[in-house]
């Protein structure tokens, strides 16, 4: 409890249109792992951005995950290689 309580003091200001870049290498071994952990920070109200899984050179099997763990939640989407500086001038 006093762990949620910190995080809730030092988090961000509700910032709008605050974006997490997770890179995306080989077949996205650690893109779910690291979507979990926003997830949770989610749902204790700490984190209320989105995330974009990033192609830093994915095969196409860690696109397919990339694009499944997308459709999984509705707060991740996902950047092609080569688009990261365009996307997010959006």
């Amino acid at each position: 409890m006093l762990w949620l309580f910190f995080g809730w003091l030092v988090r961000p200001a509700l910032v709008h249109n605050l974006w997490t870049v997770i890179p995306g290498r080989g077949d996205g071994d650690s893109l779910e792992a690291a979507l979990r952990q926003l997830a949770w920070l989610r749902r204790a109200g700490l984190f209320r951005g989105e995330a974009v899984i990033w192609d830093a050179g994915l095969t196409p099997e860690g696109r397919e995950l990339a694009l499944h763990l997308a459709l999984r939640w509705s707060w991740v989407t996902c950047c092609p290689r080569g688009a990261l500086e365009e996307w997010l001038g959006r």
